[in-house]
């Protein structure tokens, strides 16, 4: 039995979508998982009480907040960044469809959690800069590869 996979560049846009989109959760993951290592919510947390969370995350240090925004800058980066190598002729956009889930997801977030008003700011304010860094690096990765390719 043999599997192939369409040379079709719509479906190629789509792996490389996905597959920016599972780099993005595992880089949050991770990230955010050190935060909540470094610091730990109480065991009487209950995250679907607004009020609950609303006190737990205005007694947070700067230092766990800036964990969140490292995560969704990193996250945004790096699925940027493969969208980008993955896409090849259209990199681009999928960079800017994978941004634009990314983004949703993050305001999704910070609507239902409640948080402070710098932290809001400050996570959608790095999200841009990410993205393009990363959709650059990836075009970066792709012209070497380019002439590499050329030399041989």
């Amino acid at each position: 039995m043999e599997i192939s996979i369409p040379q079709s560049q719509h479906f190629r846009n789509l792996i490389a979508i996905i597959f920016a989109m599972v780099v993005g959760v595992i880089v949050v993951g991770t990230i955010e998982s050190i935060g909540h290592t470094i610091y730990p919510p109480p065991a009487d947390l209950d995250m679907n009480d607004a009020a609950q969370m609303k006190k737990y995350i205005a007694g947070l240090p700067l230092s766990a907040m800036l964990f969140v925004i490292a995560a969704w800058a990193a996250g945004i980066f790096c699925g940027c960044l493969l969208a980008g190598v993955m896409g090849v002729a259209q990199g681009a956009f999928c960079s800017v469809v994978y941004s634009i889930i990314f983004c949703s997801v993050v305001m999704l977030m910070l609507f239902q959690i409640p948080s402070p008003v710098w932290f809001t700011i400050a996570g959608l304010v790095v999200l841009g800069p990410s993205a393009f860094a990363g959709w650059t690096v990836s075009q970066s990765i792709l012209t070497r590869l380019h002439r590499t390719q050329k030399d041989k």
